[in-house]
């Protein structure tokens, strides 16, 4: 990345810009809503069973999730090389950049799957509680497949984005949606899901926390094939100019991926680490700080739309010879907006919220608890999500990377634990812990993109 002129010349202006980030922004979110939806179900169904096939399957979730962000990291490389190529008009240098990610990702993928599986031994020695450990184990050992499936698709989904189609996304996750109700809800509760419909099955056994595994990589592999068909038919059909197009490689997206998985990894460890020291807290608290999150991350969908289109509209303006500004500024002021009025419904009816997914007493108090801090960090999260879209498409993946080390593991984490367990505040401390770290990485994000983007950015 370097400087190569003023920024400002070629600009094109805010009123011109929000509409263009809105259509692409919503069909994104919805999409990202609907793929959370379906660790939502999840939720709701292990809520039905016992708080400790819950809490198993929250820790193991959490554990996948953190294994996903090298992948996710490597899907991201294709935001700015992608969306660049096109703003220049190299449609070749777009494919041939989805196909190395899609390859770099299978790459990452696959050894993460495995270290997250080995690491459920470490449980145990961590203080989770015993019981807690075979169903986390359990979800882990189904889920795993879903890891190099959940990269392929945010790989389809980026490269479909970069071109403005966002429906296959948007299709994807009301389809998958739909085949995890059914398949989370026979396979988890067994005889108990099909008795509510009025039928009387024999013999369906209930899997509890594997179930649940089972059907999270099922969701993913028709959410992955879903999109890969309609990626496939944007190929450009010169198959000689793709032949004779030698970047980009899987080196540069694993190299550019790199420091974006990095950076994910900052952040979704922070939490995920969070649900596991929640569990030395007991069950009621690894309940309530699931809900919790998998609200938060519900509404945290909307913000990553809004990523993503400012992601693509900062990256074709790098690849235009444009400023990138406007577009980033806009974008980051529209998931900051979003952030706010889902923060306020946090606050207004937390209690409804989490009975959604439980009707245990002390998670439900618990849990509304947790929403009213998370409503405290909703703004920041907004910002900082967007203007970490805004740096991808202007090719600045490193300092992210960094802000998020700093923030969350040099003040937030150090202050949870301060909180949580010397001041003994429980789950509540872990909470406020997370906030102060989100605070540190929103503020550094917005101020280092206001300072890139005082010249034009050079392509990546």
């Amino acid at each position: 990345m370097g400087t190569v002129h003023d920024t400002e010349s070629g600009a094109m202006p805010p009123p011109r810009e929000l509409p263009i980030i809105a259509r692409l922004a919503l069909p994104i979110a919805l999409a990202q809503f609907g793929m959370t939806l379906i660790g939502l179900i999840e939720v709701g169904i292990l809520g039905r069973t016992t708080p400790t096939e819950l809490a198993g399957a929250s820790i193991g979730r959490s554990i996948g999730f953190t294994a996903l962000s090298l992948g996710i990291g490597a899907a991201s490389a294709l935001e700015p090389l992608a969306s660049q190529a096109l703003g220049a008009g190299e449609p070749h240098v777009a494919w041939r950049a989805f196909r190395s990610t899609l390859i770099g990702g299978a790459l990452v993928t696959l050894p993460c799957g495995a270290l997250a599986y080995a690491s459920s031994w470490a449980l145990a020695p961590l203080g989770v509680e015993a019981d807690l450990v075979p169903p986390a184990r359990a979800f882990l050992a189904a889920q795993t497949p879903a890891l190099f499936l959940a990269s392929a698709f945010f790989a389809g989904k980026t490269f479909l984005q970069t071109h403005h189609r966002t429906r296959p996304a948007l299709t994807a996750a009301v389809a998958a949606n739909v085949v995890n109700f059914v398949v989370c809800g026979v396979l988890v509760l067994g005889d108990g899901a099909l008795t509510r419909f009025g039928l009387r099955p024999r013999g369906l056994p209930a899997y509890g926390a594997f179930g649940a595994g089972l059907a999270n990589t099922v969701s993913n592999a028709l959410l992955a094939a879903w999109v890969l068909v309609p990626a496939w038919k944007l190929r450009p059909r010169d198959t000689k100019e793709i032949a004779e197009t030698r970047d980009p490689s899987v080196l540069k997206v694993l190299a550019l991926g790199a420091p974006i998985g990095l950076q994910l990894l900052a952040e979704i460890g922070v939490f995920s680490l969070a649900a596991v020291l929640a569990g030395k807290l007991g069950k009621t608290a690894v309940g309530a700080h699931q809900i919790a999150i998998g609200l938060a991350s519900f509404t945290f969908m909307g913000v990553l739309g809004v990523s993503g289109a400012t992601a693509v509209r900062t990256g074709n303006a790098v690849g235009e010879g444009r400023s990138p500004r406007h577009a980033g500024l806009v974008g980051i002021a529209v998931g900051a907006g979003f952030m706010v009025i889902t923060g306020t419904v946090f606050l207004l009816v937390p209690r409804v919220l989490v009975r959604l997914f439980t009707d245990d007493a002390e998670i439900i108090e618990l849990g509304a608890t947790l929403l009213g801090i998370a409503a405290a960090f909703q703004l920041f999260d907004g910002v900082q999500g967007v203007a970490a879209g805004a740096l991808r498409g202007a090719g600045d993946v490193r300092f992210p990377f960094f802000a998020n080390v700093a923030g969350h593991w040099l003040v937030g984490f150090p202050v949870a634990l301060l909180l949580a367990f010397r001041v003994g505040m429980g789950a509540a401390g872990l909470w406020w812990g997370l906030l102060s770290g989100l605070v540190v990485v929103s503020v550094a994000l917005l101020a280092r993109f206001l300072v890139i983007t005082r010249r034009a950015i050079r392509r990546v």
